[in-house]
């Protein structure tokens, strides 16, 4: 699949990974489940890890990346505590499209969400970051990102 979805530490964080060729219909259909389901649920995240390290293509248009930004702006209203890393370490191989496609939808959810969010070129990086937010703001330090 080349989006997937775990949530990890008991339901504190979550991570959200792509990976291959990823189209406009898995962004919605996927995303939107998940950033729609039970308010509950997304109220006990403490953090998000968005990992596109494996990403190959995002074909996806304009008007997608706009939807996708608003679902993520929705959400961080039910749940404006988690902080958020972003590893965008694409290969170079990949393209300029694919780097413009990401930069353009992490300066829209920048821009419309209320989390603290930052971008790592690795995973390793964006987890230390995270463990460091996540005990500072929270006072949890056993995470193990699944």
């Amino acid at each position: 699949m080349p989006i997937e979805i775990q949530d990890c530490d008991g339901g504190n964080g979550n991570i959200i990974a792509s990976r291959g060729v990823v189209t406009d219909q898995m962004l919605i259909d996927i995303l939107g489940k998940h950033l729609m389901q039970d308010n509950e649920k997304i109220k006990s995240y403490k953090y998000i890890l968005l990992d596109h390290t494996a990403l190959a293509k995002m074909d996806v248009t304009n008007e997608t990346v706009e939807s996708i930004a608003d679902l993520c702006a929705d959400t961080s209203r039910a749940n404006p505590d988690p902080v958020v890393a972003m590893v965008t370490n694409v290969s170079m191989g990949a393209g300029i499209d694919l780097i413009n496609r990401v930069s353009r939808l992490y300066a829209l959810f920048i821009n419309r969400s209320c989390w603290e969010t930052m971008v790592f070129r690795t995973k390793s990086e964006a987890v230390r970051w995270l463990r460091g937010k996540v005990k500072e703001k929270f006072g949890i330090d056993d995470l193990t990102f699944c």
